[in-house]
C-alpha cells in the first residue's frame, strides 16, 4: 500500500516478503575514499572497495582534466580538443581576406539598413502565372 505522507511503498514489491520484515540488501562492503586533485585546484572524492588498489590518476568531475592524489603536484593539463571547425573557420578556409571583408561589410549593411535589401518588395497579391488554373 502507498502511504499518504511519504509516498513509499512498503512490503508490496514482488518478493518483498511479509509486511514489517526488516529492509535489507545484504551486507555492506567496507569502503575507502580517495581524494584526487587536478591542476585547476578541484577536488574529486572517489569511493573504492577496500580490497582494490586505487589508480594513481582519475578524471576530475568538474573540468575533465586528469587528477592525481598529490595535492602539491597534480598531473599536467591536457590540451583541449577543439572539435570540428566552426562555420567561421570553414568560411575562412575557402575565402580570401578581401572577400571576407566584403561579405562582412555587406552583412553589416543588411543589419543596419534592411530596407535597402528587402527582397520581398514587389507587387502585392497573387502572381500571374499563365499555366496556373484559378
Amino acid at each position: 500500500m502507498r502511504t499518504v505522507n511519504t509516498g513509499r511503498i512498503q512490503g508490496t514489491r514482488v518478493g518483498a516478503g511479509p509486511v514489517g520484515e526488516p529492509y535489507g540488501r545484504g551486507y555492506a562492503v567496507a569502503k575507502m575514499v580517495v581524494l584526487y586533485h587536478c591542476a585547476n585546484k578541484h577536488q574529486t572524492v572517489v569511493p573504492f572497495i577496500w580490497t582494490v588498489t586505487p589508480p594513481s590518476q582519475w578524471e576530475c568531475r568538474v573540468c575533465s582534466q586528469p587528477a592525481g592524489t598529490d595535492p602539491l603536484d597534480p598531473p599536467a593539463r591536457v590540451a583541449g580538443y577543439t572539435g570540428e571547425k566552426t562555420h567561421l573557420g570553414r568560411v575562412r578556409e575557402r575565402r580570401t581576406q578581401a572577400q571576407g571583408d566584403r561579405l562582412m561589410a555587406e552583412s553589416l549593411a543588411r543589419r543596419d539598413h534592411p530596407e535597402e535589401f528587402n527582397i520581398w518588395t514587389g507587387p502585392v497579391g497573387r502572381r500571374s502565372d499563365p499555366g496556373r488554373r484559378t
